[in-house]
């Protein structure tokens, strides 16, 4: 399918003043001499005490989000400070920003009133703060470090304990300005849908294949796959709503209507979407219950100026305790499928 990504114009940003850039580069630095590791550090109350002195307008604009999102389920954050800033990288996992680094420190302050980050042991070594960037190898496939279209999919597909959001941290945008960040919202594309095809989407005949990024050195054939699943779901009774789960690269229909069904969604979502092109210290935030997102085609040059983006994933509440690699900790093990 092809997408042309052209940004849309009926986005507002939450645009932080000068005062506020100085009050959150003051904050980094508090943080910075708390001891770490990252994933310690985030859950202690001197943390808190500094996400709760986030400036009022940031705070107040992501806990605004968090309880009533819009119904194409996007924050865009700009003016946010992300410190010196080396050459991409160029080689995949490379890290050379590390925990203390400005902008990881931001990233967890603001998934803070989203309820804290979480990361997976079978991901990127279960990283808390995701380096996206391009790398030679994986330019035609649709990973994070790749740089052909990537469609529309749910952050995590795959795995029972799913990020409530998704936030994006631009260091640098690529050389071109072309990149961009496609996001749409089943809210606004489930009414492009017959009765028909959103009682079947709702059904248990779909199954997703664990993503690439979660299975580096696995064959094709032996990527594993998920259990039947539905691709639309009721959301709560406290947070009512349609919610959706799907990867157009991972996820398939177990019978040819229900593959065409999912094919529909997707192309509705295509007709509802919007690309959102982020530069230096702006940040998009969706919501990954009811959105999908993906990425447009653009053209790397490798040359340590490309586009580098830093990933995280906010969680609202406790996980259990049995599936987490570290006691108390938040990054979930390997085990996690069978357990959650």
């Amino acid at each position: 399918m092809t997408t042309y990504a052209e940004p849309r114009t009926d986005l507002s940003a939450l645009c932080l003043d000068p005062a506020d850039t100085a009050r959150l580069t003051e904050l980094l630095h508090d943080a910075a001499r708390l001891p770490g590791p990252l994933e310690r550090t985030l859950q202690t109350e001197a943390f808190a005490g500094i996400a709760e002195r986030l400036p009022a307008r940031l705070r107040e604009g992501v806990e605004a989000f968090r309880d009533t999102p819009p119904d194409h389920g996007l924050l865009v954050v700009r003016g946010l400070p992300v410190g010196d800033i080396p050459a991409t990288p160029s080689a995949y996992g490379a890290n050379v920003l590390g925990e203390s680094h400005p902008s990881s420190l931001l990233v967890a302050l603001v998934a803070h009133p989203l309820g804290g980050l979480i990361g997976y042991e079978d991901e990127k070594s279960g990283a808390l703060v995701h380096d996206v960037y391009p790398v030679a190898g994986d330019a035609a496939k649709p990973l994070n470090s790749g740089s052909t279209l990537f469609d529309f999919h749910t952050e995590n597909v795959h795995h029972p304990v799913r990020p409530s959001h998704l936030g994006l941290l631009c260091l640098r945008p690529d050389h071109d300005r072309r990149a961009a960040t496609m996001v749409a919202s089943v809210r606004e594309a489930e009414p492009l849908l017959s009765a028909a095809d959103r009682e079947l989407l709702r059904t248990d005949r779909y199954r997703s294949r664990f993503p690439l990024s979660f299975t580096r050195g696995v064959a094709e054939d032996e990527r594993p796959v998920t259990k039947p699943h539905p691709v639309l779901m009721d959301g709560p009774a406290q947070s009512p709503g349609t919610r959706v789960r799907f990867n157009m690269h991972n996820t398939f229909g177990t019978d040819a209507e229900a593959q065409a069904a999912l094919e529909r969604l997707n192309r509705a979502m295509h007709a509802v979407h919007r690309a959102v092109r982020a530069d230096r210290g702006e940040m998009l935030l969706v919501d990954n219950r009811i959105v999908v997102h993906g990425r447009s085609d653009f053209t790397p040059r490798y040359d340590g100026a490309d586009r580098w983006l830093r990933r995280f994933y906010p969680y609202p509440g406790d996980l259990p305790a049995d599936v987490l690699v570290r006691a108390g900790g938040r990054v979930l093990s390997k085990d996690s499928y069978a357990r959650a």
